[in-house]
């Protein structure tokens, strides 16, 4: 199947978004808004965040081929129960140097076909994790940023990353008289990638965040994926916290024996992080 979509129309507006940072950062007073030094170069931050995805593509995993071309609540329509989810994303900071973790996972149970051979229907699981290190070119580093939270910074943000991500898709369906049969697959691949920030005020801001992949490793042509997002700086509980709407497309091109994946997600995505 060939998806019609393509992720570039999503990664466009990055170019745009890094040249406005980059100007505003050109044209940025040097002296800073306080001065106010962080008490340690550590930061962290935790976020998590509800994806709703539409799926475009074809997975394979061993004997089992399942085509969608389904949004969000199409895909809700063909579940058993309500498809368990989690997303959450880990920084560690130091200065400008950051390390980070993410991971996506996805439950799906489908009812089983009319008239078909399954007598339980069809389990897909999927997993996503993400993984490496980033470095802020331009703006406050992290730890600034906290100490400042309540302040609109004196620049804008450019991050630029290298990491890789691994999928991993798990099937298994009951077939009358055979018993149950599963598969499980995953791949890994390296991708590059970059964010920037642009701050309207003290409490908002947007941000976009594009990355390219695969490059032929573990048999993945292409992996992508772009996230862009408005975003409100607050506290909650004497937490600096920050809630952010948008939306986040990924796509994976897999051509390996037994597991064959061209897939789009694009969707919804509602977050909210905590830093300290």
């Amino acid at each position: 199947m060939t998806i019609k979509p393509h992720l570039s129309q999503h990664l466009k507006p990055l170019a745009l978004v890094a040249a406005m940072a980059l100007t505003a950062n050109a044209q940025a007073a040097e002296n800073p808004s306080s001065n106010t030094a962080p008490q340690s170069p550590w930061s962290f931050n935790l976020s998590t965040y509800l994806w709703l995805p539409s799926v475009y593509g074809d997975f394979t995993a061993g004997p089992f081929n399942k085509s969608n071309d389904f949004g969000f609540l199409d895909i809700a329509g063909k579940m058993r129960n309500f498809p368990m989810a989690f997303n959450g994303h880990f920084e560690a900071n130091y200065e400008r140097v950051a390390f980070y973790l993410e991971g996506n996972y996805m439950g799906m149970d489908f009812r089983p076909i009319v008239n078909s051979i399954y007598s339980s229907g069809l389990s897909s699981r999927m997993g996503i994790m993400e993984y490496g290190a980033r470095y802020r070119l331009f703006g406050p580093s992290a730890a600034e940023r906290v100490a400042h939270w309540d302040e609109k910074s004196n620049s804008n943000i450019f991050e630029v990353y290298v990491g890789g991500r691994t999928l991993w898709i798990g099937n298994e369906a009951t077939f009358v008289g055979i018993g149950k049969v599963s598969n499980d697959k995953s791949v890994s691949m390296p991708l590059i990638g970059s964010k920037v920030i642009v701050e309207f005020s003290p409490h908002w801001y947007a941000s976009l965040d594009g990355s390219i992949g695969g490059f032929g490793v573990d048999n993945v042509d292409f992996s992508g994926s772009a996230l862009g997002t408005i975003g409100y700086r607050t506290t909650l509980f004497d937490i600096p916290t920050s809630m952010e709407v948008g939306y986040k497309a990924l796509s994976i091109k897999v051509d390996k024996p037994i597991l064959t994946t061209d897939v789009l997600m694009h969707g919804a995505y509602i977050g909210l992080a905590g830093y300290w």
